[in-house]
């Protein structure tokens, strides 16, 4: 029972806490952008921006802000963040940004620095910084008050390098320490950490000075935000020798509480009147320094003494008490082993169901492996199957390849036999025509004057042959006699004429017409292929049909027609063919299977 008791007191606490949580953030809707930059690629690390932005974020969340918190972001990543933002912000009450790290000027705009800006020259600072009128544009979204903290005006390497740059390019020395003085945004707070053209401290400890003072200050409840950073102000300035003061622009905005948790004065009203002495000392250890601390500590004095005088009284009826506390827990006691043995036996039986649904359940487990194994076992067997059906169709296929190729070397060696026939007949011919020219030259000069022979006849008659070999060559002359006006040599020519681009055809066999075709790419015009070939690897193979066909005389396969019996048709008389086809022929056609 105590421990029913026990939990059911935190339930009731819990449920205090968690409805004072919804009464409070129901009251507004706060969204805060906290950026702190600390890593930069091309500059030495900084110390504090990081721990600044962690702990900034913190106290934020703290006083009810929906906190977005990035440390050491990229340009890209600072803009997806300020778009995010503005988002979020339309949807708000009030919005803030505070951003940490280097910040720097440039003709009167200030920018804030991502860690992997180089700053090379002036056009950098327009797509490697990111403007602070960037993050006063994501504000504006909110409809409610906007603030604006700027703890960025450290010491810049980069911007002393960029300085002297533009200096020894244009001759002149532009401002780039610190950040330019903030011109007015209606409805808008803007802190900037020093003064315009000054430069902020990064401090020695976990904080920068202003940092350090926002902290503190943010926990104190009940300031106007104008108050609030007017204390940072005077705060960084001690703690810096005067070295630094901040800068506060607030522009057409009411008055505005951060820390919206109720105040020592509106605590003390409401519990000055309670009788409970705990309450009392929590308001002096949550309020040491308020001004109605001795007021009440003097009530919790003036309470202990009461309750010491009626401590005796209250011993007498203890020891009572106490004696029927202890009925009353021998009593709970019993019940508590009545309900401790029924939960052991409900347990007992709880595990005796479980025990069996895991048999169950194990049962099914080796089902479902034995129809998955099976299921397995069939897939295998279907692709064994595919893959037997796949090499036996590439086998074929690979078969069928070698036919064609044996098919295409034996026409090829049978038309180089007549080729080679043809040539050595030709070249016979002409050896039989030049002795019969020798013979008749030799009679007409015994018989006449001598005749004197054209040196362009002796050169026609000596390149035509090689001129008929070129053609050949480049596939423009299949064959035929050795003479310009042969019709086969004059079809060759025209041929090449055309497949080399010739302008005009030439008239005569000479010099100039056998260097042009001996510049030419073997095979230059294309074969031209009977009906019964077909054109395969730029040659003409004879086309074959298939088991129970015939090939008609234009060259297509039609299903053979099976002889009709004639009583007087002659007996069909079979022979083999060299080929291994089995041959015979039947009423004056030839068949072979």
């Amino acid at each position: 029972m105590e421990r029913v008791r026990s939990v059911s007191l935190f339930l009731f606490l819990f449920c205090i806490a968690l409805l004072a949580n919804i009464v409070t953030s129901r009251a507004e809707t706060r969204v805060a952008l906290v950026i702190g930059n600390a890593r930069y690629l091309n500059t030495p690390a900084l110390s504090n921006p990081g721990n600044d932005a962690t702990d900034i974020a913190e106290a934020l969340a703290a006083v009810g802000f929906n906190i977005t918190l990035r440390v050491d972001v990229t340009k890209r990543q600072f803009d997806a963040a300020l778009a995010q933002f503005s988002r979020d912000a339309k949807k708000a009450d009030a919005a803030l940004v505070y951003y940490a790290g280097h910040g720097m000027q440039f003709q009167g705009r200030n920018y804030v620095m991502p860690v992997d800006a180089e700053l090379q020259d002036e056009v950098s600072l327009r797509y490697e910084m990111t403007a602070v009128d960037d993050l006063k544009s994501a504000l504006q979204a909110s409809k409610g008050v906007k603030i604006l903290v700027l703890d960025s005006c450290r010491d810049n390497p980069l911007a002393e390098k960029l300085a002297r740059s533009i200096t020894l390019t244009t001759r002149d020395v532009p401002n780039m320490l610190g950040l330019a003085r903030a011109e007015r945004t209606n409805g808008m707070i803007i802190v900037y950490a020093t003064q315009a053209d000054e430069v902020a401290h990064d401090g020695g400890g976990r904080n920068s000075p202003f940092s350090a003072a926002f902290l503190k200050e943010i926990k104190e409840p009940g300031l106007e935000v104008g108050t609030l950073f007017r204390r940072v102000e005077d705060e960084v300035y001690a703690a810096t020798n005067g070295q630094q003061s901040p800068e506060l622009s607030i522009s057409m905005v009411p008055e505005y509480y951060l820390n919206q948790t109720e105040t020592d004065q509106a605590v003390w009203a409401r519990i000055r009147a309670t009788a409970d002495a705990a309450t009392l000392r929590e308001f002096i250890g949550r309020y040491p320094n308020s001004f109605y601390a001795p007021d009440a500590a003097a009530r919790l004095d003036l309470m202990e003494q009461t309750n010491k005088k009626t401590d005796a009284e209250n011993a007498k009826t203890a020891v009572q008490k106490a004696s029927e506390d202890a009925t009353r827990l021998k009593q709970r006691q019993a019940e508590r082993d009545h309900v401790a043995t029924e939960a052991q036996a409900r347990e007992q039986e709880l595990s005796a169901k479980l025990a069996a649904a895991e048999g169950e359940r194990a049962k099914l487990d080796s089902e479902l492996a034995k129809e998955r194994a099976a299921q397995a076992q069939v897939e295998e067997q279907l692709r064994t199957e595919k893959e037997r059906k796949e090499a036996a169709e590439a086998e074929q296929a690979r078969v069928q390849a070698l036919k064609d190729q044996v098919a295409l070397l034996q026409q090829q060696a049978s038309q180089a036999r007549i080729d080679a026939e043809r040539e050595a007949q030709r070249a016979a011919e002409a050896h039989k025509a030049s002795e019969a020219a020798d013979r008749n030259a030799t009679a007409i000069a015994s018989t006449s004057p001598v005749a004197i022979v054209p040196e362009a006849s002796k050169s026609e008659t000596a390149v035509l042959p090689l001129i008929r070999l070129e053609l050949r060559r480049l596939g423009c002359f299949v064959g035929g006699d050795v003479d310009w006006g042969a019709a086969d040599l004059k079809l060759g020519v025209s041929k090449y004429v055309h497949y080399a681009n010739l302008a005009t055809a030439p008239t005569a066999p000479d010099a100039a017409l056998l260097d042009d075709m001996k510049k030419r790419r073997d095979g230059l015009c294309p074969p031209e292929c009977s009906a019964h070939e077909a054109l395969v690897g730029g040659r003409c193979v004879a086309k074959a049909c298939g088991r129970g066909e015939v090939m008609t005389r234009s060259g297509v396969c039609i299903a053979r027609s099976p002889p009709r019996a004639i009583a007087s048709a002659p007996v069909a008389s079979a022979r083999p063919k060299a080929s291994g086809k089995h041959c015979f022929s039947f009423a004056g056609a030839e068949y072979c299977e």
